[in-house]
């Protein structure tokens, strides 16, 4: 199994060389670098050939911007040195046609392509424009290479009998996708444990998606014909209704109904139409996509972490592609997607994807440097509101599958989310990255591998397929890619319940509710913990991971709480729980006179298994059989132990919500370092 689920792009530096007072390029012809050579931010190893990108100053757009792609802009500086590389055409990177303003203020104006022969040496061009007046920074357009990965398709699986027990949902898979509930199932996976999950079902309880909410996926192209996508896809009605190679809505992009293929082809054009089945495509963006908002309840497939209820209430995707089977990239391609994303309203930029680990050493290397267009164009979708309930743009990446001690970037750069991922046992998964730059752990996955080398796949993450790569159209893949939309729609769904309670975030303070909205990781993770690498079949210890797994496990329920405003406490399946009340309220010693009653509803008292319960005093005590999660009330008398009413002077009842958290115990160690579940 290939541990590659990542992007593999090869950069030989990221600063520009030393300066230098003069150089002779390879024609023989001299070029000043007093001050220029500084400009040139990147090297020219593994980019584009016959293109280079140019920041300009503010005073020069307007003519540029003017030209519309010819070669004399009016600037004289400049025309004369496209003239002398003889370049092709010079063309502003972003279209201004949606929210013009709002790009010129971020700068985005300022960004343009050049075009010029293959032939011509990239470097020497480069430090041509360098001496430019107008020219502030020359970046080479760095390729992006397709990621390398491999599914596992799933086997035929029929809807349960009426007499079975029936999950939450009635998609047939739904009992084979542990990572959004995981009952410790042998059968279906050696190593599960459980409660290794996103504790999904509670959290669809409260809700199950929102048309409002809509997730990019940059990534490979999403089959939007799939049957358990296609509801879930949103659609551009300009374009749906308009003519073919017109573009109708007038947004700068033709035909782009449901996103838009920002491959380049041979020639630097843009492909346009989305694409799934181009040769060596595998089926990664769909995969992705299908874990976001696979349409819920619909009686085949999968479930969608917030695919809605099978009503047309789930969240609304679109494919910003930026891969296409074995074709190359570069970075223009990948901001122009960042920004066409914010321009078609998604709130959510959900990327499965990432650049070598190490190869960008710190964030001001992102922010300046080889990356400085993406990083431009990832603010600008930060900044953008599109959601009643967020003031911003939410950005998530995969951390990286090379093992790495640090998280790839742009998910390492502090403004973004990178996601680390566990396997069907709660545990790191071996190939994930950990350590610097990484926030929060999702289910990735993992196949297993016994003595005699049979791998079992049901250990991955199970989501959609194009059938061109899988005849249910379904299958398995494993990775922080897949870890990274688990994050993704959790975010969906828990920003559905806010805009249904009427809160509204900042971007700081979501991000800050979903890396708090975590189950302990860390108390597992010491040098006792052994566990086997199923490639090497190796024995290796947790201690490894410990603290450098991002804040924690997401859990989906814990989100949900957060949005409610409702406490959680972690509770240990399998043994009697005592709940100490006056600690959830007050500096922890304040007491009320009575704890009266506590009200648990019929579904959560059958799906934790609670019983035997018992007050005593200001405690709840009570056992708990399984893993899982739901609210119940504690009902509280303040101020006397009877409720003052008629003749009776007495208290006031009071009702206080607590979200129960059930995992086994040794997923509820205290940690002295982290103080136990956070």
């Amino acid at each position: 199994m290939n541990k590659g689920k990542f992007l593999l792009i090869t950069l030989a530096g990221m600063l520009a060389v030393s300066c230098a007072t003069d150089n002779v390029d390879k024609q023989g012809d001299s070029v000043s670098l007093d001050a220029s050579h500084a400009k040139i931010v990147n090297t020219s190893v593994d980019a584009q050939g016959g293109k280079l990108l140019l920041y300009v100053d503010a005073e020069s757009v307007a003519q540029l911007e003017a030209a519309q792609g010819s070669v004399n802009t009016g600037v004289s500086d400049f025309d004369a040195i496209a003239a002398e590389i003889g370049a092709i055409s010079v063309k502003q990177v972003f279209s201004m046609a949606v929210d013009g303003e709002a790009k010129r203020a971020a700068g985005l104006d300022r960004w343009f392509s050049v075009q010029f022969p293959e032939s011509a040496d990239a470097d020497v061009v480069a430090e041509k424009f360098a001496t430019s007046n107008v020219v502030k920074r020359v970046q080479f357009a760095t390729l992006v290479h397709a990621p390398e990965v491999k599914a596992t398709p799933a086997q035929p699986v029929f809807a349960t009998r009426a007499d079975e027990a029936q999950p939450y949902f009635n998609d047939p898979y739904l009992p084979m996708q542990w990572h959004y509930t995981n009952t410790g199932n042998k059968e279906l996976f050696p190593t599960a444990v459980a409660g290794a999950d996103i504790n999904a079902v509670p959290a669809w309880e409260l809700s199950k998606g929102n048309r409002d909410v809509i997730v990019a996926i940059m990534d490979e192209g999403v089959d939007y014909t799939h049957e358990d996508l296609k509801d879930n896809m949103l659609a551009n009605e300009a374009e749906l209704n308009g003519q073919p190679g017109v573009d109708d809505d007038g947004n700068g992009f033709v035909d782009d109904v449901y996103g838009f293929n920002f491959v380049l082809d041979k020639d630097g054009e843009y492909l346009g139409a989305l694409s799934w089945t181009d040769e060596g495509d595998s089926g990664h963006g769909t995969h992705v996509a299908g874990t976001v908002a696979a349409v819920n309840n619909n009686g085949i497939g999968v479930s969608g972490v917030a695919g809605g209820s099978g009503n047309g209430d789930g969240v609304r995707m679109i494919s910003t592609q930026i891969f296409a089977g074995e074709g190359g990239n570069d970075v223009e391609s990948t901001a122009k997607a960042a920004v066409y994303a914010a321009d078609r309203g998604a709130c959510i930029l959900q990327c499965s994807w990432g650049l070598p680990a190490g190869s960008v050493p710190n964030d001001n290397t992102f922010r300046t440097g080889a990356w400085s267009v993406q990083y431009d164009a990832f603010m600008y979708f930060v900044k953008k509101k599109n959601h009643p309930a967020l003031d911003g743009g939410l950005i998530v990446f995969a951390a990286g599958n090379e093992g790495n001690s640090s998280a790839s970037y742009p998910g390492a750069y502090n403004d973004f989310i990178a996601v680390t991922a566990t396997a069907a046992d709660g545990l790191p998964a071996y190939y994930t990255n950990y350590g610097n730059g990484c926030n929060i752990a999702a289910p990735g996955g993992e196949y297993y591998t016994n003595q005699y080398y049979h791998f079992v796949d049901t250990g991955c993450v199970l989501s959609t397929l194009p059938k061109e790569y899988s005849d249910t159209g379904y299958g398995y893949m494993q990775g922080t890619s897949m870890a990274c939309p688990h994050v993704s729609g959790i975010a969906a769904l828990a920003l559905s319940y806010a805009q249904d309670m009427g809160k509204c975030y900042s971007v700081k303070e979501f991000q800050t509710l979903l890396l708090t909205a975590v189950n302990n990781l860390d108390s597992q993770l010491n040098d006792e913990v052994e566990r086997v690498n199923p490639m090497s079949l190796e024995y290796y210890a947790m201690d490894t991971y410990y603290k450098k797994m991002g804040t924690g496990s997401i859990d989906a329920f814990r989100a949900m709480m957060a949005v409610r405003g409702t406490r959680c406490v972690p509770v240990v399946a399998g043994e009697e729980n005592v709940i100490k009340i006056s600690s959830l309220y007050g500096d922890g010693n304040t007491k009320l006179s009575k704890l009266e009653d506590i009200i648990i509803p019929d579904d959560v008292r059958a799906r934790l298994g609670i019983r035997n319960e018992t007050i005593f005093g200001d405690e709840f005590i009570f056992e708990c059989d399984n893993t899982g999660a739901g609210v119940v009330t504690l009902l509280l008398i303040a101020g006397g132990d009877t409720v003052g009413s008629g003749q009776t002077i007495g208290g006031m009842r009071i009702e206080l919500e607590v979200g129960l958290v059930a995992r086994e115990g040794n997923q509820n160690l205290t940690d002295s370092n982290i103080g136990g579940w956070l």
